[in-house]
């Protein structure tokens, strides 16, 4: 690495100012270790309904920040989930009551990952210890085994950030995962996702409706989770919607909806908040650690949107990465951090979630009340249930 005369100025700086690199900065903060955060974008955090579920060890982490309460204050509390079929009437619940002794939380939340972050920005901007600055694009990231300089544009002017280390959480299209040329294998799948916003009342026209459910059906999944402000319906389709009017009149979203209610109200007549499609991925970097510079989140491993494994996964990296830069011998605690973490992506998160997408995309009939047998009868097993949740909710494995 070139000389320069640049001082380093922060212990560590995060890049992403986004869900993790705000828990990163946060946890860094509680531990008296100064950090700088360099976000790209504005301090603007637009209304998208995409991700909302957390985790109860996720809301355990988030305790520690004193964010849990504001949290819970808002956020919908998930008591079961459910697993039906839109054609068939075999169906399997089950009850976050399992969990209790094993959890302070023994639920699950649903809270728009947008009023997360603009939560946790409000918690940063009042923290001492952390420099939050917007508009700060990373360009160019050199590092030796002391400390990394960033270069930085600033409304088109230069400037350097130099850290002892850098926590990479700006997502999945990491600028330093980029630099750095750290390899992201994996695939994407042929299949889109559909996410549908609409303020209908489905409590009142589908019976024993509960916060979350999940149902199978000829076009592939369908779910419905509520959120404090509106109901979230996702679904797979092999179409985009560019062409498409505003409305967001999808064919596989009328399909769907009209079997749930059986064609009344009609699916069309729904009044819709937001329409949009996206694509799941199941990529892992092939290491979180490259020298000073420490992946996070998206930047470190993508899994598929399927049990909302992804934000609380990257939540569950912040803190860790924070504890392992907190401890005496930072160098031998992040490389700890990077395989640690690296494991978890690569032997729960992503086969689990590959799981429950492929197991939820079947069309087949028979193999879908297959499907649904099966889970009763896990449901039906105390022991079992309490193990399947456990997964699901992932404990045991947030450290």
């Amino acid at each position: 690495m070139a000389s320069t005369s640049h001082a380093v100025q922060a212990p560590v700086v995060v890049l992403g100012g986004g869900p993790v690199g705000m828990v990163t900065a946060l946890a860094l903060a509680r531990r008296d270790i100064p950090v700088i955060v360099l976000e790209r974008g504005p301090d603007e955090v637009r209304s998208e309904w995409r991700g909302s579920t957390v985790h109860p060890p996720t809301t355990e982490l988030l305790d520690e920040l004193d964010l849990a309460a504001p949290l819970l204050k808002e956020a919908v509390r998930v008591h079961r989930l459910d697993y039906r079929d839109l054609e068939l009437t075999e169906s399997a619940r089950f009850s976050y009551e399992a969990l209790e002794g094993e959890t302070r939380y023994p639920f699950r939340l649903q809270y728009e990952q947008y009023k997360l972050v603009r939560l946790l920005r409000r918690a940063v901007a009042e923290t001492p210890n952390v420099d939050i600055r917007f508009g700060h694009d990373v360009v160019g990231l050199r590092q030796d085994d002391t400390h990394v300089e960033l270069d930085v544009t600033v409304d088109g002017a230069p400037s350097v950030v130099s850290a002892q280390w850098v926590v990479a959480a700006d997502g999945a299209h990491s600028t330093a995962r980029k630099l750095l040329d750290v390899p992201f294998p994996g695939f994407t799948y042929p299949t889109l996702s559909l996410v549908v916003a609409t303020p209908f009342r489905f409590e009142d026209a589908v019976p024993d409706l509960g916060a979350v459910g999940y149902w199978s059906g000829p076009k592939g999944r369908f779910s419905l989770i509520r959120t404090p402000d509106i109901w979230r319906a996702a679904l797979s389709t092999g179409t985009g919607v560019d062409d498409e009017p505003p409305s967001g009149t999808h064919p596989a979203f009328l399909a769907a909806v009209d079997l749930l209610l059986g064609g009344t109200p009609d699916a069309r007549e729904l009044p819709l908040s937001q329409h949009q499609t996206y694509r799941s991925h199941q990529r892992l970097a092939e290491s979180f650690r490259i020298g000073r510079v420490l992946l996070a989140g998206d930047a470190a491993h993508l899994s598929s949107t399927t049990g909302g494994m992804g934000l609380n996964s990257g939540i569950h990296d912040a803190v860790a990465v924070a504890i392992a830069l907190a401890e005496p011998d930072p160098d031998t605690a992040t490389s700890e951090y990077a395989q640690r973490r690296r494991s978890i992506a690569e032997r729960f998160v992503q086969p689990t979630t590959t799981e429950n997408r492929t197991s939820a995309d079947g069309v087949e009939l028979a193999g879908r009340r297959e499907r649904l047998l099966r889970l009763r009868a896990l449901a039906d097993n105390p022991e079992d249930a309490r193990n399947y949740l456990r997964r699901v909710s992932m404990l045991g494995i947030q450290h």
